[in-house]
């Protein structure tokens, strides 16, 4: 089960590109798995954030928006009020702002908070997309989020230590704030970049798949 809470609006808006339009999209969600709000949720957000001057291109609630290819499908349907709007906010989880971050090519600003999660239905094609540490980063990092892409979990851009492009404690992946880099690059907000991400408290995040592997041997043991 994904537990999800709306984000302040004022904590929205601050992430936004202001004087900027939107587009606004919204997830369904998986039955009694995950419920980000549908219907109800967007109508509620889109009022809020034309009240404090947010102009909408389009909106659009998809069944699933952590399944990439629904997501590809569906975003055609929008494509011309999408293609006018320099940035979406959504309304899902961190699953999904990562799938559709990796098919739009625009900012995503997240409407929500993911709280909790007890596994995946999400079809992203990632092992582990979300560490849920309950404070995304998103929106600054072109959609891939640092903790995930990066095998050092760094927050601030990168170690210096990376041999082209590989990392130097995983030869086999890619360095992750380098892959973070060319998104902002293609984008055109490099300026993001800029901004400094506190540390995040690592007791509140979901261990890697690997170390909840041994700790559950080790639980078997006792």
């Amino acid at each position: 089960m994904i537990s999800l809470e709306p984000r302040k609006s004022e904590d929205i808006i601050r992430e936004m590109e202001k004087g900027k339009s939107a587009f606004l999209i919204g997830c369904s969600g998986w039955k009694n798995f995950c419920n980000p709000g549908g219907e109800n949720q967007l109508q509620g957000i889109k009022k809020e954030m034309e009240l404090r001057g947010v102009i909408f291109t389009g909106n659009l609630l998809v069944d699933g928006l952590c399944n990439k290819g629904l997501d590809e499908l569906s975003l055609l349907r929008k494509f011309r009020q999408i293609f006018r709007a320099p940035q979406l906010l959504a309304i899902t989880c961190e699953v999904g702002l990562q799938a559709l971050g990796a098919t739009v090519g625009r900012v995503v600003v997240p409407a929500l908070r993911t709280l909790t999660v007890e596994g995946f239905e999400g079809l992203l094609g990632e092992k582990e997309p979300c560490r849920l540490c309950g404070d995304c980063l998103l929106d600054l990092s072109g959609g891939l989020c640092p903790l995930y892409f990066c095998p050092k979990g760094l927050l601030n851009g990168p170690c210096q230590g990376a041999d082209q492009g590989r990392c130097e404690v995983d030869s086999k992946k890619a360095c992750g704030w380098e892959l973070i880099y060319d998104r902002l690059k293609k984008e055109g907000r490099l300026a993001a970049l800029k901004h400094y991400a506190e540390p995040k408290d690592h007791s509140e995040i979901l261990p890697l798949i690997r170390l909840r592997s041994s700790m559950a041997l080790e639980m078997m043991k006792d």
